[in-house]
């Protein structure tokens, strides 16, 4: 089946509509409204993200205490994390109204500080929505989730034991993730949909930002409560999301066994989960929803039988993880949607 391609503005005709069958479809009228981009409430998100990550950085500067730099280390790659799920929206012309507006928001204020594009971003990530769980699905590229032979690698084959899967997010920390990211970002600014203006740009961004780092004498505090948070708890918090998004996800009917939605609680929201990111099933059925309308789009799913039948709905990240993580075939692994 050809894609489908068009406004993304328009229900069903929005570029990354999935080509398979969405079991669940809503009104177009009321799909139309939920799509709506609502300026400040972007512009408050992007705000409150860099607020929280200047004052954090602020009181680790004057605060040495051990306790400190750790929680800022986490607090801040949490807050990395949570400008990557805004920057994913941009990825789906969610973030402003207009395409070039959007990707230039979007770059400035949440993609180029964590050395990704929201055009290369796009590249890989369209093609995961069209295509989902099928050979041309973009995660298979952009996070090698299959072998050459179309199988899952044993990174990405769930259920895990609890060892294995704390093994998996330790390796990652470990291993060098987060700086092969951080190179992979910046060798990508000439790959991948980015226009000769837009390479341009991003290449002045970072030596503008080098510049300025270099004049303050800021070095060691980017390298510190920059990179480090990049490669720990923002590696960690990417991966446990991820597989909480598509591994192990069981439900009697297969359309709705693709991916699973997590709604957790607040400190799942502070430091896994950020900005609506876990309402995953939704999100893949209707892409057009921005982020901060995906749990008015919950909750008419939620009224539909279908949905509230087979759905596969964690009412917390512990649960997913659970059911991520156990080897009983028999039990029941689709928490009912309320």
């Amino acid at each position: 089946m050809t894609p489908r391609r068009g406004d993304p503005n328009e229900p069903g005709r929005h570029p990354h509509d999935f080509v398979g069958t969405v079991p669940e479809r809503l009104d177009p009228h009321a799909v139309r409204e939920l799509s709506r981009i609502d300026r400040t409430r972007v512009v408050v998100a992007i705000a409150t993200e860099w607020a929280i990550i200047a004052a954090t950085i602020a009181l680790a500067l004057n605060v040495s205490a051990w306790p400190v730099q750790l929680l800022a280390i986490v607090l801040i790659g949490a807050r990395q994390h949570a400008i990557t799920v805004i920057a994913h929206d941009a990825s789906h012309f969610r973030l402003w109204p207009g395409r070039t507006l959007n990707d230039w928001i979007g770059n400035l204020f949440l993609a180029w500080p964590m050395f990704i594009s929201v055009q290369g971003f796009r590249h890989y990530h369209g093609d995961h929505h069209r295509f989902l769980q099928g050979d041309q699905d973009g995660n298979r590229q952009l996070w090698h989730t299959h072998d050459a032979a179309g199988r899952l690698t044993w990174e990405w084959t769930y259920p895990k034991t609890p060892a294995e899967f704390v093994l998996v997010l330790v390796r990652r920390v470990v291993m060098g993730t987060g700086v092969f990211w951080l190179l992979r970002g910046i060798v990508g600014v000439f790959l991948f949909g980015d226009s000769a203006v837009d390479q341009v740009a991003r290449v002045g961004f970072w030596l503008s930002v080098t510049w300025i780092l270099t004049v303050i004498g800021g070095w060691s505090a980017f390298a510190w409560y920059w990179v480090v948070p990049y490669c720990t708890w923002h590696i960690v918090a990417q991966y446990m999301r991820l597989i909480c998004e598509h591994s192990a996800v069981r439900s009697e009917e297969p359309a709705y066994a693709q991916t699973r939605s997590t709604i957790p609680g607040w400190l799942g929201r502070c430091f896994v989960l950020p900005r609506n990111i876990g309402y995953h099933l939704e999100h893949h059925w209707y892409p057009s929803v921005p982020f901060y309308r995906l749990p008015e789009l919950h909750a008419r799913l939620a009224a539909l039988p279908g949905f509230r039948a087979h759905a596969c709905c964690s009412r917390s990240l512990l649960e997913s993880l659970r059911q991520c993580t156990t080897h009983d075939a028999s039990g029941e692994f689709c928490a009912r949607s309320s």
